[in-house]
């Protein structure tokens, strides 16, 4: 099955076709798709439209459509609930829950978000843009086409997380950490070294609880675990987290409820709209922390 997402543009000055859609944001991966077949690239004369080439030339003012074709595969469904907070053509916003894996892998094969909104949307071809840990909570950005999702992938997004962190907070109020990250063997693990990649958090204090803290995360860069491990490394490992808290146990928060899964939330997020350009936040409170 194909699905096509129509978008137009205006030619903001006289150049290429290429030039033209490079300048309103189209990555060169989605223009080199546009090559390879005829019909994808139009301009829009008197309701008509003329076939173009990337090659071919637009006066400023022209208009010109592409045509964005998905190859669909069949996806299986898995009835399980999933919050979408937001979503239109291009992209949809989704608070995900603890338990749910972002990318399907062979040890949860069939139960993974793309399943989830499989049974929502149906077939359909799977973008996520910011990733979460099966175990973590909260907004992520699903793009729905190839262009929104290219365009968000070098795209700045604002990436703000809640945590619960085990021990008495000793440190400076906020702070940032500036410590390359590297996988331990060939397993998911990760840890701090110099011959990883550069990874930058900024930390907020937030508030003591009896034997754990509140903290506020903010991603500069999107390393695998970035969080879990420069917190672990701070000697504040996240809470109930089975992979870098060596005395992991599950706590009981301040409402009264229990937690058995790693404290952290990815909630607040803030971008651009890859398409129409209108500035968009989101928030999400923490389950385990719901007075912030």
């Amino acid at each position: 099955m194909i699905t096509v997402r129509i978008l137009d543009y205006v030619a903001e000055f006289d150049g290429s076709v290429d030039d033209v859609l490079a300048a309103q944001g189209v990555s060169s991966t989605v223009r080199t798709g546009l090559r390879k077949r005829s019909g994808l690239v139009c301009r829009l004369s008197e309701e008509r439209e003329i076939p173009l080439r990337l090659i071919d030339r637009l006066t400023q003012g022209e208009k010109v459509r592409i045509r964005l074709e998905d190859d669909v595969k069949p996806i299986p469904k898995w009835d399980v609930p999933v919050d979408i907070v937001y979503e239109d053509e291009d992209i949809a916003v989704v608070d995900k829950s603890a338990g749910i894996a972002v990318i399907p892998r062979k040890n949860h094969y069939g139960r993974s978000l793309a399943n989830a909104l499989a049974v929502i949307w149906g077939d359909f071809v799977y973008r996520p843009v910011n990733r979460l840990d099966r175990d973590t909570s909260g907004l992520m950005i699903v793009a729905k086409n190839r262009l929104a999702h290219g365009i968000l992938a070098t795209s700045h997004i604002y990436r703000e997380y809640i945590a619960l962190c085990d021990g008495t907070y000793t440190g400076a109020r906020s702070g940032i950490v500036d410590k390359p990250i590297a996988r331990v063997g060939k397993g998911m693990k990760r840890e701090v070294s110099q011959q990883g990649d550069r990874a930058i958090t900024h930390y907020e204090f937030i508030g003591q609880y009896d034997g754990y803290f509140s903290c506020k995360y903010v991603l500069e860069t999107g390393r695998t675990h970035q969080i879990r491990v420069h917190s672990a490394d701070m000697g504040y490992p996240l809470c109930c987290d089975r992979l870098y808290n060596p005395k992991c146990r599950s706590i009981i928060c301040p409402d009264g409820s229990r937690l058995d899964r790693q404290a952290l939330h990815s909630c607040r997020i803030s971008f651009v709209h890859p398409i129409d350009g209108r500035s968009m936040e989101f928030r999400s409170s923490p389950p385990f922390l719901k007075d912030l």
